[in-house]
C-alpha cells in the first residue's frame, strides 16, 4: 500500500475550512471535529487464522422508544491515506473496480475476503487486511436480462454474510435501465457473429449488400473492398461507394418500434452524411447531417413486420468520406420504446435480490429470476417512468439479543410525476437463505412485506412501501452498518453532499429505527459536489481489523474507513482507499 500524493494537503485544507465556516444551520447539531495527526500512521493488525463463530458485543435490547445519547460523538482521521486497490495496476484487464462499499468476511480457511463490487464482481484475498491481493476470477457476472419483471439485469454484490466461511449469503444490488431494455439493441447485441441476435453487418454499393468481415483487433466490422467502410458498436463510418449497413431480420410477425438517434461524432471537416432507414427497399426515415451539426436526430417508428423482413440502417458519405464517423444508436422493441427520453435518470428501476455461494465466496449464483427477489417498490415500470426502487444495502448484522439479521436498504422514489422521496429503511430476517423472509419497518414494527408487482396485485401498493427511519436525523446512510463497541450502539455511515461540509457522515442507534443526528466522519467531495467531474469520492464503509467476528460486524474506536476514489469515468478508473478513524465521545 502507498500514501496518496495529495491527501494531506486536501485534509489540512478541509480542516481549516471547518474551523472557519462552522457547520451552519443545515449542519449537524454540534460542529464536527476533524483533526489531522501528521505523525500517526495506520497500524497493521494481523488476523487470527482460526476465525470464531460470529459474535457481537452485547447491545441494548431493541426498543421502539428512542433513548438519549448521553455524549457527543466525534470522529477524526489519525493516519495517512492508503491505496488498497489501484485500478491502473489491479483491474484484471479492465472490469474490476470498487463500485459499491466493500464488505469483508473470513472464509473457512481463515483468509479474509474483501469484495470488489461492480456489474462484474471480484474479490481480494489475504491473511489479513494488509496483504489483500486481487483474484481475477469473477465471483458474479451480471445476467443482463432486459425484462424488467425479472429484476435481473446489472448485478452488484451489496452485502455478504457467512456462518461457516463456506456458504456465503449475499444481498445483490440490481439496476435495470429502460434505455437498454429494448428487445434488440444495436449496441448491446453488437458482436463478432453475423446474424447474432438477428443482426447482420454489411456494405451497400448501390446495387447489392455484401457481408463485412470482423476485425477482432479493433472490435469492428470492415468492408473487404473499401477499408474505410466500418461498423462499430455505436458508430459507423462510410466510404466512397460503400454504405455501412446494419441489418435486422425479423423473427416475429408483429408491429415493432424502431427507435434511436443519429449524430455527427467527428466535426473536424468533410461534407456531412445522409442517414437512412429502409424496410426492404422502402425508405422509412432519413436525415442529412451536415459536418459540425451538433443536433441529435431522433427517430421513433412503428413498423409492421413479418418473419424474414429486413430493416436496414445505412449511412452515405455524400461527396467525401473524410470526418464522417457517425453515432448511430439503434433499438427495436415489440411494443413501445421503454425509454424515448434516452436518459438513464428518467428510465431506471432498482431492486435487491438474493445470491449464494457454496464454495466459500469463489462464485455466487441465485434462483431463477424473479424467485430471487428480496425487496422492490410495488410499482411496475412505465415508459419514461423516472427512477425508483430499493438499492444500496448495508452490511448484514446479527442482533445479539433478538437473533435477527438486520440490514439497511436505501429507498429511492423519483417516479415521473411523483414527489421526490428518498430515505433509509431498516429490514430484518431470521432466515438468510430465504429471499422472501425479509420484513421491513412499517412505522410500528418489522412487519412490512415486500411484493413483486409483476406477479402480485394488491389493493393498496403503499402498504408495501417501507417506512424510512429517522429521515431528518440520518437521511440515507445505508452504505455501512455495524455494531460499534466503543459507542455501545449500532453505527450507520454514508455520504451527504448537501451540508455545508460535504462528505462522509455517521449516525448512532440503539434499535436501528431511531438514529442520532448525523456527524461528520470525513470531508469528501462527492459526485453531486463536482457535477460529475472526477475526481470525487463515494462508498464509505468501516472495517475494524481488531474485530474477531467472521463478518466484521463490530467496529471499535479505531476502525479503518474504506472508500472509493473515482479518478475517471472513461475508462472507469476507480481506486479503493482507506484511512484510520478514531472516535471519541
Amino acid at each position: 500500500m502507498k500514501n496518496a500524493r495529495n491527501f494531506l494537503g486536501w485534509v489540512i485544507t478541509s480542516a481549516i475550512f471547518l474551523v472557519l465556516v462552522g457547520c451552519g444551520n443545515n449542519a449537524p447539531t454540534a460542529t464536527p471535529t476533524f483533526v489531522l495527526s501528521p505523525t500517526a500512521n495506520a497500524t497493521s493488525t494481523s488476523q487470527p487464522t482460526n476465525a470464531p463463530v460470529p459474535t457481537i458485543v452485547p447491545a441494548p435490547t431493541r426498543t421502539i422508544t428512542p433513548s438519549p445519547t448521553p455524549f457527543q460523538p466525534f470522529a477524526k482521521i489519525v493516519g495517512a491515506e492508503e491505496v488498497v486497490f489501484d485500478w491502473s495496476k489491479d483491474n484484471c484487464g479492465g472490469p474490476a473496480r470498487p463500485d459499491l462499499p466493500v464488505r469483508a468476511f473470513r472464509d473457512a480457511d481463515g483468509m479474509i475476503q474483501l469484495n470488489l463490487s461492480s456489474f462484474r464482481d471480484y474479490r481480494m484475498i489475504g491473511k489479513d487486511l494488509d496483504s489483500l491481493k486481487v483474484d481475477c476470477k469473477s465471483t458474479l457476472v451480471s445476467d443482463w436480462n432486459r425484462d424488467p419483471s425479472h429484476y435481473n439485469y446489472a448485478e452488484w454484490i451489496g452485502a455478504t454474510y457467512t456462518l461457516d466461511g463456506k456458504t456465503v449469503y449475499a444481498l445483490i444490488h440490481n439496476e435495470w435501465y429502460g434505455e437498454e431494455a429494448s428487445r434488440w439493441s444495436g449496441r448491446l447485441d453488437f458482436g463478432a457473429n453475423q446474424g447474432g441476435n438477428n443482426w447482420s453487418y454489411r456494405s451497400w454499393d448501390g446495387t447489392r449488400y455484401t457481408d463485412m468481415r470482423f476485425d477482432a483487433a479493433n472490435n469492428r466490422w470492415q468492408s473487404g473492398s473499401a477499408p474505410g467502410c466500418l461498423i462499430g458498436a455505436t458508430w459507423v463510418h462510410p466510404d466512397i461507394g460503400c454504405e455501412p449497413t446494419r441489418t435486422w431480420t425479423s423473427p416475429v410477425d408483429t408491429t415493432v418500434t424502431v427507435s434511436g438517434s443519429a449524430a455527427d461524432s467527428d466535426p473536424g471537416g468533410g461534407d456531412g452524411v445522409v442517414v437512412k432507414i429502409f424496410k426492404g427497399e422502402s425508405e422509412l426515415w432519413s436525415a442529412t447531417i451536415e459536418n459540425g451539426d451538433a443536433k441529435n436526430y431522433p427517430f421513433n417508428l412503428a413498423v409492421p413486420v413479418r418473419v424474414g423482413d429486413a430493416i436496414h440502417f445505412r449511412v452515405n458519405a455524400r461527396g467525401s468520406p473524410n470526418y464522417d464517423t457517425t453515432n448511430f444508436d439503434l433499438k427495436i422493441n415489440v411494443g413501445s420504446d421503454l425509454c424515448p427520453a434516452g436518459k438513464r435518470n428518467q428510465c431506471s428501476m432498482y431492486a435487491l435480490t438474493f445470491g449464494k455461494s457454496s464454495d466459500g465466496g469463489k462464485t455466487f449464483t441465485h434462483a431463477p429470476a424473479p424467485n430471487h427477489l428480496v425487496a422492490a417498490l410495488p410499482y411496475r415500470y412505465q415508459s419514461n417512468g423516472g427512477e425508483f426502487g430499493m438499492w444500496q444495502p448495508s452490511n448484514i448484522v446479527k442482533h445479539p439479543k433478538d437473533g435477527y439479521y438486520y440490514a439497511l436498504f436505501d429507498l429511492i422514489d423519483h417516479r415521473t410525476g411523483q414527489r421526490w422521496h428518498q430515505g433509509m429503511c431498516a429490514a430484518r430476517t431470521r432466515t438468510l437463505a430465504d429471499p422472501t423472509s425479509w420484513r421491513a419497518w412499517d412505522g410500528k414494527g418489522f412487519d412490512l412485506r415486500f411484493i413483486n408487482p409483476y406477479t402480485e396485485t394488491v389493493a393498496d401498493p403503499t402498504k408495501h412501501v417501507c417506512q424510512v427511519v429517522s429521515p431528518n436525523e440520518a437521511g440515507s446512510l445505508s452504505y455501512h452498518l455495524s455494531y460499534n463497541s466503543y459507542f455501545d450502539k449500532f453505527i450507520a455511515a454514508g455520504h451527504d453532499p448537501n451540508l455545508r461540509v460535504p462528505g462522509f457522515y455517521f449516525s448512532l442507534s440503539d434499535d436501528l429505527v431511531h438514529w442520532t443526528r448525523k456527524q461528520l466522519l470525513m470531508p469528501a467531495m462527492t459526485v453531486h459536489n463536482t457535477s460529475g467531474r472526477t475526481p470525487y469520492f463515494a462508498y464509505p464503509s468501516l472495517v475494524d481489523p481488531s474485530d474477531p467476528s467472521r463478518n466484521f460486524e463490530v467496529s471499535g474506536q479505531n476502525p479503518y474507513l474504506y472508500y472509493t476514489r473515482f479518478n475517471s469515468m472513461d475508462p472507469l478508473d476507480f481506486d479503493l482507499l482507506r484511512v484510520r478513524v478514531q472516535f471519541s465521545k
